[in-house]
């Protein structure tokens, strides 16, 4: 080995002493960082401020950063028991990161000698520091740093960034330590004295992201055996200063990575690291187990692992049967948890609003019903709202919230390819990418058993990444031997989505029939209407061309008025028009104009403006019309001058206004602002 070249196959730098620079990269962006403080006990004043953006509680060690359970990615966690547990044991809380929420983390040790690696990423990808919620990390010795920013939830990215050594992000299945907690060295982590409110987090610049995003890696055969659970009992049997040797220490990293398909990544570290002439190479470590991500074949498999096993008389470790069970894992044999949960009257008002998937129709993480007769065109519906979040494409001028779709055909299967083609050609988006999975094996969701239920839960999770929606198409097909009328038969039924919107997150939306008489609305026991945050009724005319969709029941918001919808033939199938879009009361009136909504996203995408003739170009192409009908459209919708501004649904003002006062004749432009 290179004189100087560490086991990790990096030259070590050399490490400074305790500076100022540890201390000081907050600072240099506009961030006044006060001096840690000890402290003996957690706090748990801050766990509002995560309830109000939706982000889950869990409950770390003492006076620790590792999850307290196993398979904590995976529990169910109720925050008034987690709150509870940490209060009555002492516990830290973390912070569960879902898939559109990523946190900076930075740790100045890891800086290289005369760098400040923060300073520079935020340099290089014009990062907005000062506008990013914080949190002081509460190391006494080297304080570091948290920076919370909003990303598009289908973008995954790597821990770290190729030259910014002690910047790591962290997102989607990873976790963070909550303020309030305290730190091993005795600091407490808390919110930085001037941080932005959680709610106000910026977005992750798009640069930033493109430089992070994990790339695309084929399948490789026995990949993801384990999990770093697993792997962590494992490495438990191999002494670390075994493989201080370079070549020796980077294929178990290699058999490790395997073994977990990249999921061991923390466990890996926390044994490298283990090794005392190795303490301070964390970040080294994350870096040359990230680059493994863009390998594309694995010469290294866990069978490396085995033998590295093997040859000191262990094995891989065996899954904990007790995994399989939500269980309390420092509740007392016997001890008694209070059932209830009591929010004051502050909790309450401070809890957070719906946010919408589909604005007017379909919140996040709810279970939804579209129901009709039959051939009502209630799939139709499913496929127009399913394709529209798969590909980030505005919902019929409303601006959908972008997102992974599980689509679970159970009736109908053979002609949805048709039909999304079709959607595609209408919408000029063949070029398009659409997160879009179809599902179309038998499920029943109402089994008296739920084993296969929990097996298919699992898949989803492990196997397809974040998801937005759910549609299971129908319920018929999915409950096989079910009595729709059974109360107790529907409670599965209802178990099971919740079951599926519990672990992906994703709001679920079930296609039913309504009964005989429509106007008694879906079709069976009054369980499942009552289970619902939100149904939409899908009934056909009688011309047989059009349909009114009408949301029946939305259980966190105003109900809308009826949508009309004409069914015209595109292709070898159908797509959904609208016809009359009346205008919906309270938050949504004046802004369900589609061409309004239309010119306030492409104006957003190219800065606040837009050029009228580049505008009534794209309407021209989407609705086949000519370009004096487009500009007719536009003019109808969009009115002159700032004073006259329309708000769309989301809040944004759109007007026109002349490219130059004083030159009418270089044109107009559309202008919006938030």
């Amino acid at each position: 080995m290179a004189e100087n070249e560490n086991a990790h196959g990096v030259r070590d730098r050399g490490r400074k002493g305790t500076t100022n620079r540890e201390t000081e990269p907050a600072r240099a962006h506009g961030v006044n960082d006060a001096e840690p403080r000890p402290a003996d006990t957690p706090s748990f004043e801050a766990a509002a401020d995560y309830r109000r953006v939706r982000l889950d509680l869990i409950p770390l060690r003492r006076r620790d950063k590792m999850p307290a359970d196993r398979r904590w990615q995976e529990r169910v966690y109720e925050q008034g028991e987690v709150l509870e547990r940490a209060r009555r044991d002492g516990l830290n809380l973390g912070v569960r990161l879902p898939a559109d929420v990523v946190v900076v983390d930075v740790d100045p040790r890891n800086f290289p000698a005369g760098r400040d690696s923060l300073a520079e990423l935020a340099a290089a990808f014009d990062l907005p520091l000062a506008s990013a919620p914080h949190v002081l990390t509460g190391n006494l010795s080297h304080p570091g740093h948290h920076f919370y920013f909003r990303k598009p939830a289908g973008a995954v990215l790597l821990d770290s960034v190729e030259g910014f050594e002690g910047v790591e992000f962290k997102s989607l299945g990873r976790q963070v330590v909550a303020p309030g907690s305290v730190h091993p060295s005795g600091g407490t982590y808390r919110w930085a004295p001037d941080s932005p409110p959680l709610p106000d987090m910026p977005e992750l610049p798009a640069p930033l992201i493109e430089a992070a995003r994990r790339p695309e890696r084929k399948s490789v055969t026995g990949a993801g055996e384990i999990t770093a659970e697993q792997l962590a009992a494992s490495l438990e049997h191999l002494d670390p200063t075994d493989f201080r040797e370079h070549d020796a220490w980077r294929e178990l990293m290699m058999a490790c990575h395997h073994a977990t398909d990249g999921a061991g990544r923390q466990e890996f570290i926390d044994w490298s690291t283990s090794d005392p002439k190795f303490s301070d190479h964390e970040w080294i470590v994350g870096r040359r187990w990230d680059s493994l991500h863009t390998d594309r074949d694995a010469a290294v498999t866990i069978a490396t692992l085995r033998r590295r096993l093997s040859e000191v008389g262990a094995d891989i470790a065996q899954p904990d049967a007790a995994e399989d069970f939500d269980v309390w894992d420092e509740v007392e044999p016997g001890e008694e948890r209070r059932r209830w949960n009591f929010l004051s009257l502050d909790e309450v008002e401070s809890l957070p609003p719906p946010r919408w998937l589909v604005p007017g129709v379909l919140t996040e993480g709810s279970l939804a019903a579209i129901y009709g007769a039959p051939e009502s065109g209630k799939s139709f519906l499913a496929v127009d709202m399913s394709m529209a979040i798969a590909g980030g494409v505005n919902w019929h001028g409303r601006q959908v919230e972008r997102g992974g779709v599980l689509y679970i055909a159970a009736e109908g299967a053979p002609g949805l390819g048709k039909r999304f083609r079709a959607w595609k050609v209408d919408r000029c988006a063949q070029g398009r990418r659409f997160d879009l999975h179809l599902m179309r094996d038998d499920l029943n969701l109402a089994a008296e058993k739920d084993g296969g239920v929990r097996a298919f839960v699992q898949a989803v999770t492990d196997e397809l990444g974040p998801l937005s929606l759910i549609v299971i198409d129908t319920l018929n097909q999915t409950a096989a031997g079910a009595d729709e009328n059974s109360a107790k038969d529907m409670g599965r039924y209802i178990a099971s989505m919740k079951l599926l919107r519990n672990a992906t997150g994703a709001a679920v939306v079930v296609v039913h029939h309504s009964g005989k008489d429509l106007g008694k609305g879906m079709r069976g026991s009054s369980a499942l209407l009552g289970a619902m945050d939100t149904t939409v009724e899908v009934e056909r005319a009688t011309d047989g061309r059009s349909i009114k969709v009408e949301v029946k029941k939305q259980k966190d918001a105003e109900r809308g008025s009826p949508m009309r919808f004409n069914m015209e033939k595109v292709g070898d199938s159908l797509v959904l028009r609208p016809t009359v879009m009346e205008v919906m009361e309270g938050e949504f009136a004046g802004g369900m104009d589609p061409i309004l909504e239309l010119a306030r996203q492409e104006a957003n995408e190219r800065g606040g403006s837009i050029p009228l003739k580049e505008l009534a170009a794209i309407v021209c192409e989407r609705d086949s019309v000519s370009d004096k009908t487009a500009r007719r459209k536009i003019e109808q919708a969009v009115p002159d001058g700032r004073s006259n501004a329309r708000a769309t649904i989301d809040g944004f003002m759109v007007w026109l206004e002349p490219m130059d006062a004083r030159n009418p004749r270089l044109g107009i432009l559309v202008r919006t602002e938030g």
